[in-house]
């Protein structure tokens, strides 16, 4: 009677047939597709969503110049025939606001050409302020175009 343990052992050629199965695929490709995969799709969203705030930054900027504006209150105008003399300079928080708003105009119209108006208007009202001449017909007309183009919205 013969047992388990009396089977005789195989040849030596079976045994290695037996145990050389192929080696596993390597998971390198799969795992750099994947990481290569994200990368790339993030930065694509990165890109979108940098794109897609450009423009909305450009008119948030555009309203608080005007809001800035607004802020700086009365400029002076000396063009009519009164004495320039009376009115030397404005409060150093209003030239403050004029020069906060012709820089929030100028950002607003690196982003957006439609604001290239405003940033020349608002320039001009910042240079006469900043001279204290406000007898320049150039800075009031400028003053004017700034207050109907923040009107506009």
């Amino acid at each position: 009677m013969m047992t388990a343990l009396d089977t005789p052992p195989l040849p030596d050629d079976d045994r290695d047939t037996e145990l050389d199965s192929p080696p596993p695929a390597s998971r390198r490709p799969l795992v750099l597709a994947a990481v290569a995969g994200f990368v790339l799709g993030g930065c694509v969203l990165g890109l979108l969503w940098g794109l897609s705030g450009q423009r909305a930054g450009a008119n948030v900027d555009a309203a608080a110049a005007c809001a800035a504006f607004a802020r700086a209150g009365h400029i002076p105008d000396t063009t009519g025939g009164v004495d320039a003399a009376q009115f030397t300079r404005m409060s150093d928080d209003a030239v403050h606001r004029v020069t906060g708003s012709m820089e929030l105009a100028t950002a607003a119209a690196t982003f957006d050409g439609n604001y290239q108006p405003l940033a020349k208007a608002l320039d001009a009202v910042n240079k006469m302020v900043l001279s204290s001449r406000f007898d320049n017909r150039d800075g009031q007309a400028a003053v004017v175009q700034a207050e109907q183009l923040c009107a506009r919205g």
